[in-house]
């Protein structure tokens, strides 16, 4: 739940008309948002811990970007 919470955070200041971001990175974002979110319900329906290496990647590199380590 609390990745959940985390990309639901992420895509509404994508979808923000006060973001300062391209179209282009908002969109990305809005995607693998959008991938992490199916494949969180998906896990939640069907735990599998393959489906959880996807989604600990995603969020390790965003992690890292944010941090400036990307």
């Amino acid at each position: 739940m609390f990745n959940r919470r985390l990309w639901s955070i992420f895509l509404t200041a994508a979808e923000s008309n006060d973001n300062p971001h391209s179209l282009e990175v908002r969109q990305n974002i809005a995607n693998i948002g959008v991938f992490v979110m199916k494949q969180t319900i998906e896990m939640q329906m069907d735990p599998d811990p393959a489906k959880l290496k996807s989604l600990i990647e995603i969020n390790c590199n965003i992690a890292a970007g944010l941090a400036g380590r990307a």
